[in-house]
């Protein structure tokens, strides 16, 4: 198994979600791997200030309340998408490619990865941008 599969697949394996025969070969080499072992404390360190995080409980009509206001919200346009909307996005397009070309820009392939799952212009990539991840 090489770095990048290891890499791949640190945060099952921190989870326990592997099979006996991944784990044993990603423990292997999390031994011999001082990036590998740097990256599951981090891994800790996320978790634990994540557990920091005030709890928020939301009422009980809260679910209810946000699908009723984006239903009302909600009005599908006849004749597809209006000028400024296509516009808008076409700009979202241009700008996607833009950061595309900066270095350490990844651009999203369809899997799914616990820190790397957010659109490039959504408020969780910001987020993650700015906390370093």
């Amino acid at each position: 198994m090489d770095h990048d599969e290891v890499r791949a697949n640190l945060s099952a394996y921190r989870d326990g979600e592997l099979n006996e025969r991944l784990r044993e070969q990603i423990a292997l080499h999390v031994r011999a791997c001082g990036a590998c072992r740097e990256e599951l404390r981090e891994f800790d360190r996320i978790d634990s200030l994540v557990r920091e995080l005030p709890e928020i409980i939301a009422p009980e009509n809260f679910t209810s309340e946000v699908i009723a206001k984006a239903r009302a919200g909600f009005a599908p346009r006849p004749y597809g998408l209006s000028l400024p909307r296509r516009v808008l996005e076409r700009f979202v397009c241009l700008a996607d490619s833009v950061f595309a070309l900066f270095a350490g820009y990844e651009i999203q392939d369809g899997t799914l990865d616990e820190f790397g799952d957010f659109p490039p212009l959504s408020l969780g990539y910001a987020y993650f941008q700015l906390i370093g991840r």
